[in-house]
């Protein structure tokens, strides 16, 4: 969720009502449930450690002519769509999104497909973390089918076959040009607009640089000095602002007009009568926005748009606005998207939660509407918790085909509603498959178990099956519950530990929940809080976030023994007790009320770390922040968290504040992997330690490591294999190593083709090969040998089967 709406929104906007019949009773009962509770936490009952999936190969090590199989983990949806948009005759549906790329409808395969991948884009982008952004804005040309164009990291490009390949027309004038598609601005456009009749006619809205011109389908751009530049909304650094939009006056169903309405923030709307080439201030008569998030033209050339400064619906109609809102006494919200019915007089208009208005006579009278969600067939069925008062709303579109059915972008997928003229009810159904838009986090799988995948929002997956999409998610089906990272312990199969924490920190703490940190015993399936969360200096008691997101870190040894380092520098604690009770990490020489190294709570870090051979013993890696730039370095304990001694002393890596990685590896006491994970910098290698972080080797040739992670060891082998996404010998890739890093084996280099960023690796220690990657954008990927025949990863396809090398 954007942050200006986690500021605004409320506790109550995510919970359904509840009846308030027998409240005694139910008070009885939830005492009765919570001792229960407690006591199955505390005395530890048995629970039968779920399988891991099967192996798709019995080899145990590598073969000759080995090959992998590569595909998405099926969690399904999750991420903001941030705009949807569709040629005249529906044959092509397109939608973009915040964090990575953009997905179309593939009708023939019953799913969305992504993209943005090493198949379909230009070779510039084909680098690691190439493309791991979200789409600006993309949009299919209406006059034809096959030709989309997409605004990425910065410049503009073209596919004539529907997607399957893009090119970058050109390189220069004026790109690469400075946007971001998950700003706070992201749910607002559209930026681009192609023309009714001319394909080859496209114009781009741009926050810094104003509105921009192709008329040869991309290949030269002309700047359109005629509308201003948006301004800006906030004194911040950078454009504090959305870009131009931009909508052809197409009254639905109707003939083309020529006129193209644009609105840059700030200055008001623009008129051209010439497709784009230049325009004059929309002619009007008394009081008119000065900005919009959305707008539409109904069948009748009437114009509607959505201000969310004001909070008011508009329309424009014969040289006049009007603000519905004040004019018939409508609620004022932040109205967010607004449709109309290309084959009847009937307008919808939505907030940012989906609550909002149906009018059925073009906006002269109007009837609030109610909202419910549910997932359709085939679709991930966790995605009912859509189904809540709050349904975060950026984008509608009506079919082009279907009559009466509305399409909506939303924050956890795409859904449809059919809403014949006169409706009351916008019952969404999800239409999501194949979406796979979570930001993960982490992925753990303790020896005998299942899979287990943390991410940003919708908390935890355990996957006992690889392909079926997850029924729900823990540490309980919260929104936007977000969990930074997990850990096992070996001393107690099935318990697993998580800093689960709400991301909403404006808002929504009202049942006691805004952080959910604790411990299952069942393999990461049902959760128990921690008893108490600590007061770190600095912070209050009410302060529901005073201990959140963060590293944490459970002993070999003890699963009652758990050290916690929180964000925003925060004093970390330790516990030897399961969470009831908290002692501060005393690091020698340590100053101030934020002797910690975690700041941010959106850092991919993970630098706490139980040795996974050694009871009661952590390694911290301190970068040195702040007032404390003599803790840099790494710290060990052998006491729990007692007593810390620093066995390395300054920087292990440069950059290593931010998305460093500390990972030790099981069964071999002392042995440490570190890297800074960061591209930014001067060194981005791999570095270990066996001997507890007193002295530190860089590994030979291997560079720009992302993340390391341990599994099993191949047959004959007694030390883990070692997979890794990074450079090898300049190359990047995701490589396998079976004899202690002295060699790499190449197992792909994009995965199912994404140019994502990867941001954690994880490992199955049960089957051999299996590997699992998380990406900041696209959720999770997994790969094992298989028996399949290796060929080139196709435009649109689902799985991939790659030759080892």
């Amino acid at each position: 969720m954007e942050p200006h709406v986690r500021r605004t929104v409320r506790y109550e906007d995510f919970v359904q009502p509840r009846r308030r019949r027998w409240p005694w009773i139910l008070g009885v009962v939830m005492l009765l449930a919570l001792a229960a509770g407690i006591a199955a936490f505390w005395f530890g009952s048995d629970h039968q450690a779920h399988a891991a999936p099967p192996a798709l190969s019995q080899a145990g090590g590598p073969v000759a002519s080995e090959a992998y199989q590569w595909k998405h983990v099926a969690i399904g949806g999750g991420g903001m769509i941030s705009g949807l948009s569709s040629d005249a005759s529906g044959e092509t549906f397109v939608a973009r999104t915040d964090v990575y790329g953009a997905y179309i409808w593939d009708a023939s395969a019953n799913r969305w497909s992504q993209l943005v991948t090493a198949a379909s884009m230009p070779d510039s982008i084909r680098t690691q973390n190439g493309a791991a952004a979200g789409a600006y804005e993309i949009v299919v040309a209406p006059s034809r089918a096959q030709r989309i164009y997409m605004a990425l990291q910065g410049r503009v490009y073209r596919s004539d076959d529907t997607g399957r390949h893009w090119v970058q027309p050109n390189a220069g004038n004026p790109f690469p040009i400075v946007w971001d598609a998950n700003s706070e601005f992201r749910l607002h456009g559209p930026f681009m607009a192609v023309d009714p009749t001319n394909p080859d006619i496209v114009l781009l809205g741009t926050p810094a640089t104003g509105l921009w011109r192709s008329t040869d389908g991309g290949a030269q751009w002309a700047h359109v000095g005629s509308v201003p530049v948006s301004k800006d909304r906030k004194p911040d650094a950078g454009a504090q602002t959305p870009g131009t939009m931009l909508w052809f006056e197409r009254p639905a169903g109707g003939k083309p007009t020529g006129r193209l309405f644009a609105l840059a923030s700030g200055a008001g709307m623009f008129v051209s009568s010439d497709a784009g080439a230049t325009f004059r201030p929309l002619p009007a008569v008394g009081s008119q926005p000065m900005t919009l998030q959305r707008g539409t033209f109904d069948r009748r050339g009437t114009f509607f748009g959505v201000d969310d400064l004001t909070k008011s619906i508009w329309s424009y109609r014969d040289g006049r606005w009007r603000d519905l809102t004040a004019d018939l006494g409508l609620t004022v919200r932040e109205y967010a998207a607004v449709v109309a019915n290309p084959h009847a007089d009937q307008v919808i208009v939505v907030d940012r939660g989906g609550q909002g208005y149906a009018s059925a006579d073009g906006g002269a009278t109007w009837n609030s509407v109610s909202h419910s969600a549910k997932a359709g067939a085939g679709d991930p069925p966790w995605l009912r918790v859509a189904n809540a008062p709050f349904f975060t709303t950026a984008d509608m579109m009506f079919d082009p085909v279907v009559p009466n059915r509305v399409w909506v972008a939303a924050g956890m997928g795409v859904f449809y509603a059919d809403v014949p003229p006169g409706t009351g009810a916008l019952d969404w159904v999800s239409q999501t498959r194949g979406i796979e838009e979570l930001v993960a986090n982490d992925v753990i799988q303790p020896s005998g178990g299942s899979p287990i995948f943390a991410g940003w929002d919708f908390g935890i997956h355990v996957k006992d099956d690889l392909n079926a999409y997850s029924t729900t998610f823990g540490p309980g089906e919260r929104a936007l519950m977000t969990v930074p990272q997990l850990d096992w312990t070996p001393a107690k199969p099935g318990f697993v530990v998580s800093n689960a924490s709400d991301a909403r920190m404006g808002c929504c703490s009202e049942d006691g929940n805004a952080v959910m940190a604790g411990t299952s015993t069942d393999g990461g399936r049902k959760w128990a809080k921690f008893p108490t969360l600590p007061t770190p200096p600095g912070t209050k008691d009410d302060d529901p976030w005073r201990m959140s997101f963060g590293t944490i870190a459970v002993s070999s040894g003890d699963p009652q023994n758990i050290i916690w380092a929180p964000a925003f520098n925060r004093q970390p604690y330790y516990t030897k007790d399961g969470g009831r009770s908290w002692t501060p990490v005393r690091l020698p020489g340590a100053s101030g009320d934020t002797p910690g190294s975690f700041q941010a709570q959106w850092m991919q870090r993970k630098t706490l770390t139980a040795d996974k051979a050694v009871p009661g013993t952590f390694y911290l890696y301190h970068s040195g922040g702040g007032a404390n730039a003599g803790l840099q370095g790494l710290w060990r304990t052998t006491d729990g968290g007692v007593g810390w001694d620093k066995v390395f002393d300054g920087e292990l890596a440069p950059s290593s504040e931010l998305a460093a990685k500390l990972r030790s590896v099981p069964g071999h006491p002392g042995n440490l992997f570190f890297t800074s994970a960061f591209e930014h910098t001067s060194d981005t290698g791999l570095r270990r330690s066996v001997d507890g972080g007193k002295t530190w080797q860089t590994v030979t040739g291997v560079t720009r490591v992302d993340d390391i992670a341990f599994g099993k060891a191949a047959k004959g082998k007694t030390y883990p294999t070692l997979f890794l996404s990074g450079r090898v010998a300049g190359e990047y890739g995701i490589w396998r190593s079976v004899d202690d890093a002295a060699s790499w084996q190449q197992l792909t280099d994009f995965p199912v083709g994404t140019l994502d960023q990867v941001s954690v690796v994880g490992a199955d220690p049960d089957v051999f090969g299996r590997v699992y990657l998380g990406y900041v954008g696209s959720s999770w990927i997994w790969g094992e040998p298989a028996p399949c025949k290796p060929a080139a990863y196709r435009p649109l396809a689902d799985r991939q089967c790659s030759s080892v090398r």
